[in-house]
């Protein structure tokens, strides 16, 4: 009987030990380590997914470049980086190697003893681009000068020369430029009545009409002849749009090839 007593705590000690041990070891400050390769796999995994969801790139790197020139009502940045901003997902930039070559009136241009005109001419006429187009937008004083003298240099400009809502000379403009289209209540605007480039706005529907003309560039592939056919050119360019021939308010005459966005 005591034998049987002495074994039964005997048990009860050594079952005691073993319990406190598993319980020492569970409380025990010690953790399964995890390694740093196991956080770099994640984190790098993660990475991995969110390249996969980017945005692809809409535009081809391209040689041929379009001057685009911000003039007069769109040379402010709240107003002409909204629009670049969709011309570079687009078309892509002159320094991505995309199609669209901008400059700002008159940020871009030096001030020195040379001209804004001259400036403008030297940069169409710069080797190292092959333009496709020209498109000028809020023309400003003297533009038409520089476009003439790009026609001379050429004989026969290879590529298109569209203004949209400028304020240089309108005869000028008309004479040099493929075509010349103006918001209904600028119609007429002549460089010496320039509203101030710090205070004008542009058109809420401008950002479409440029992408609208910019396509038709693009399309047209060369350019474009100044006779009766440039009134289907504009009505294919802005399609669905309402678009009158300009009036000259002094002779009542009008150009083939300037017209009126209502």
């Amino acid at each position: 009987m005591k034998k049987q007593i002495k074994s039964l705590y005997t048990f009860l000690c050594i079952s005691g030990i073993l319990s406190l041990t598993f319980f020492a070891a569970g409380c025990s400050k010690e953790e399964i380590p995890v390694t740093e390769n196991s956080i770099n796999t994640i984190e790098l995994s993660d990475g991995n997914e969110k390249e996969l969801i980017s945005t692809p790139q809409r535009w081809h790197i391209t040689n041929k470049r379009l001057f685009v020139l911000f003039g007069y009502d769109f040379n402010t940045p709240q107003v002409y980086e909204p629009i670049l901003s969709i011309l570079k997902e687009r078309y892509g930039l002159d320094s991505d190697g995309g199609l669209i070559l901008p400059y700002i009136y008159p940020s871009d241009f030096r001030h020195g003893t040379r001209g804004y005109s001259s400036d403008l001419l030297a940069i169409l006429q710069d080797s190292t681009y092959d333009f496709c187009g020209v498109l000028l937008i809020g023309a400003p004083e003297n533009t038409h000068y520089a476009i003439a003298r790009n026609q001379d240099e050429w004989q026969d400009t290879p590529y298109p020369v569209i203004a949209l809502f400028p304020q240089d000379d309108i005869l000028g403009l008309e004479a040099t430029c493929d075509i010349v289209l103006d918001k209904g209540f600028t119609a007429g605007l002549k460089g010496d009545t320039v509203e101030d480039e710090t205070t004008a706005q542009a058109f809420p529907e401008a950002p479409e009409i440029i992408t609208e003309t910019i396509d038709y560039i693009l399309e047209l592939n060369g350019p474009l002849e100044k006779n009766t056919s440039i009134q289907n050119h504009v009505l294919q360019m802005y399609h669905g749009k309402k678009i009158h021939h300009y009036t000259d308010p002094e002779t009542g005459l009008q150009a083939i090839n300037h017209f009126v966005l209502n």
